[in-house]
Protein backbone atom coordinates (compact mmCIF):
# COMPACT_ATOMS: atom_id res chain seq x y z
CA UNK A 1 0.00 0.00 0.00
CA UNK A 2 1.24 3.61 -0.86
CA UNK A 3 2.31 5.75 1.72
CA UNK A 4 0.29 8.63 2.18
CA UNK A 5 2.90 11.20 3.17
CA UNK A 6 4.53 9.91 -0.09
CA UNK A 7 3.89 13.04 -2.48
CA UNK A 8 4.61 12.04 -6.49
CA UNK A 9 8.04 14.29 -7.49
CA UNK A 10 8.54 12.62 -10.96
CA UNK A 11 6.95 15.47 -12.64
CA UNK A 12 7.70 17.21 -15.56
CA UNK A 13 7.41 20.35 -17.14
CA UNK A 14 4.24 19.25 -19.55
CA UNK A 15 2.43 18.04 -16.08
CA UNK A 16 2.92 21.66 -14.68
CA UNK A 17 2.13 23.92 -17.56
CA UNK A 18 -1.17 23.84 -19.29
CA UNK A 19 -1.74 22.92 -22.73
CA UNK A 20 -2.57 25.16 -25.52
CA UNK A 21 -5.50 24.47 -27.53
CA UNK A 22 -3.16 24.14 -30.73
CA UNK A 23 -1.51 21.52 -28.37
CA UNK A 24 -4.63 19.86 -27.49
CA UNK A 25 -5.84 20.13 -30.69
CA UNK A 26 -2.88 17.93 -32.12
CA UNK A 27 -3.25 15.63 -29.44
CA UNK A 28 -6.78 14.69 -30.62
CA UNK A 29 -5.84 14.35 -33.78
CA UNK A 30 -3.24 12.27 -33.28
CA UNK A 31 -5.57 9.83 -31.47
CA UNK A 32 -7.88 10.22 -34.49
CA UNK A 33 -5.07 9.09 -36.74
CA UNK A 34 -4.30 5.94 -34.53
CA UNK A 35 -8.06 5.43 -34.68
CA UNK A 36 -8.32 6.13 -38.53
CA UNK A 37 -5.38 3.61 -39.07
CA UNK A 38 -7.56 0.50 -37.33
CA UNK A 39 -10.28 1.22 -39.31
CA UNK A 40 -12.28 2.77 -35.87
CA UNK A 41 -13.58 5.40 -38.01
CA UNK A 42 -16.79 6.86 -35.82
CA UNK A 43 -14.14 6.72 -32.96
CA UNK A 44 -11.61 8.92 -35.12
CA UNK A 45 -14.43 11.18 -36.31
CA UNK A 46 -15.24 11.97 -32.43
CA UNK A 47 -11.33 12.81 -32.06
CA UNK A 48 -11.11 15.42 -35.48
CA UNK A 49 -14.04 16.72 -34.14
CA UNK A 50 -12.01 18.09 -30.72
CA UNK A 51 -9.81 18.98 -32.29
CA UNK A 52 -11.57 21.34 -34.81
CA UNK A 53 -13.59 22.71 -31.60
CA UNK A 54 -10.27 23.57 -30.38
CA UNK A 55 -8.46 24.94 -33.34
CA UNK A 56 -11.66 25.76 -36.18
CA UNK A 57 -9.11 27.41 -38.26
CA UNK A 58 -6.83 24.02 -39.39
CA UNK A 59 -7.70 22.52 -42.78
CA UNK A 60 -6.23 19.40 -41.66
CA UNK A 61 -8.62 18.61 -39.37
CA UNK A 62 -11.55 19.31 -41.63
CA UNK A 63 -9.72 17.44 -44.23
CA UNK A 64 -9.35 14.70 -41.72
CA UNK A 65 -12.71 14.87 -39.99
CA UNK A 66 -13.97 14.24 -44.10
CA UNK A 67 -11.85 11.45 -45.22
CA UNK A 68 -13.75 9.70 -41.87
CA UNK A 69 -17.25 10.85 -43.23
CA UNK A 70 -16.24 9.13 -46.89
CA UNK A 71 -15.24 5.70 -45.11
CA UNK A 72 -18.69 5.76 -43.10
CA UNK A 73 -20.41 6.55 -46.34
CA UNK A 74 -21.24 10.22 -45.30
CA UNK A 75 -20.45 12.00 -48.29
CA UNK A 76 -22.35 14.82 -48.16
CA UNK A 77 -20.83 15.70 -44.66
CA UNK A 78 -17.58 14.72 -45.92
CA UNK A 79 -17.80 17.14 -49.42
CA UNK A 80 -18.96 20.12 -47.03
CA UNK A 81 -15.55 19.31 -44.78
CA UNK A 82 -13.85 18.93 -48.32
CA UNK A 83 -14.82 22.60 -48.94
CA UNK A 84 -14.18 23.79 -45.67
CA UNK A 85 -10.72 22.71 -45.83
CA UNK A 86 -9.63 24.14 -49.35
CA UNK A 87 -11.40 27.67 -48.19
CA UNK A 88 -9.29 27.61 -44.88
CA UNK A 89 -6.30 26.87 -47.17
CA UNK A 90 -6.82 26.52 -50.72
CA UNK A 91 -3.13 24.43 -51.03
CA UNK A 92 -4.69 21.68 -49.59
CA UNK A 93 -4.47 19.43 -52.17
CA UNK A 94 -6.26 16.24 -50.59
CA UNK A 95 -9.64 18.41 -49.95
CA UNK A 96 -9.95 19.08 -54.11
CA UNK A 97 -9.11 15.59 -54.32
CA UNK A 98 -12.01 14.27 -51.54
CA UNK A 99 -14.54 17.33 -53.14
CA UNK A 100 -14.17 15.25 -56.17
CA UNK A 101 -14.58 11.54 -55.17
CA UNK A 102 -17.70 12.70 -52.86
CA UNK A 103 -19.10 14.38 -55.90
CA UNK A 104 -18.76 11.66 -57.73
CA UNK A 105 -19.80 9.45 -54.75
CA UNK A 106 -23.32 11.75 -54.60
Amino acid sequence: MADPEVVDLDLTIDDLVPKSPERLAEEKKESGNHLYKFKNYKGALAMYEEAIKLCPENASYYGNRSACYMMLGMYKNALEDSQKAVAIDNTFTKGYIRMAKCCIAL
